[in-house]
């Protein structure tokens, strides 16, 4: 089996159109029918988020010898969606989850969508206040190894604040004030976005990337070494705080505007320019 079959299949078995495998993936529609009809093959990154996302080896996706076992692909899915029509501060708590994506829409929908291999219930609730949204999803075990996107309308973003234990947590096409991350993360991937992000994580390693960095990160750890990456070139400066903390292989520069800052107790902060 070739790999855009191979492709073609997790998809159709996740319950997916195109457009939303190429959200999920940050690109376009128009490269999925490309990578599908046999016409191209993703990047190597593409191919490392296809792996994670339907939960198979780069391997089994790209050797003609390899069957793909989909036992564990997310087959279910569940929506839950509310109308909003003014800006909102949003507060969102999750349960422990495998992947949290956040990322804007074009409508003025908030939507949750829920992807799980496991048929079970989720309990999704909105509280619609004036100026505020909060947003709570609950599961038992089924949430452990769920998927879930979080929609937000773009011209309707004011701040968020995301409370959860994630394995990794995606920010994409965010144009925002600020976004706070308070629990457990073990991966942040933050894609064509900007603004302020904070990571509230005690005592986790934390692996950020960036496609490009615009904007401030802030790191609160306590005894824990995080690896922030940022594209070589990018100009940026580094704010220090807290206790027995470090940077490493710090090349910041005092008038950057895109600031890395380091606060909590006992930790290092690695940044990579790659």
């Amino acid at each position: 089996m070739k790999f855009e079959e191979k492709l073609k299949m997790l998809r159709k078995e996740s319950n997916l159109t195109q457009e939303e495998l190429a959200d999920k993936l940050c690109v376009s529609r128009q490269a999925i029918t490309k990578w599908e009809s046999g016409e191209g093959l993703p990047d190597i990154d593409n191919l490392k988020e296809i792996s994670k996302l339907f939960n198979v080896s780069i391997d089994e996706l790209v050797k003609e010898e390899e069957n793909i076992d989909t036992s564990n692909i997310n087959k279910y899915k569940y929506t839950e969606e509310i109308d909003i029509n003014h800006s909102k501060h949003f507060d969102i708590h999750i349960g422990k989850n495998m992947e949290l994506n956040i990322k804007p829409c074009t409508s003025e929908k908030v939507t949750v969508e829920v992807f799980s291999n496991i048929e079970s219930k989720f309990n999704i609730k909105f509280d619609d206040l004036y100026n505020k949204m909060d947003i709570d999803i609950k599961n038992t075990m089924a949430l452990e190894t769920a998927i879930v996107n979080i929609l937000l309308p773009e011209k309707y973003i004011n701040e968020i604040e995301l409370c959860s234990k994630c394995k990794t947590l995606n920010i994409c096409g965010l144009y925002i004030e600020k976004l706070e991350y308070d629990g457990e993360l073990k991966y942040l991937n933050v894609i064509n976005s900007k603004g302020r992000i904070v990571l509230n994580a005690t005592k986790c390693d934390i692996e950020a990337k960036y496609d490009k960095f615009d904007g401030v990160l802030e790191v609160n750890t306590f005894n824990s070494i995080s690896r922030v990456e940022i594209p070589k070139g990018t100009k940026y400066k580094t704010v220090l705080k807290g206790v027995k903390n470090e940077f490493v292989d710090d090349r910041s520069v005092s008038d950057a505007v895109n600031t890395i800052e380091l606060n909590g107790i006992g930790s290092k902060l690695i940044i990579i320019e790659k």
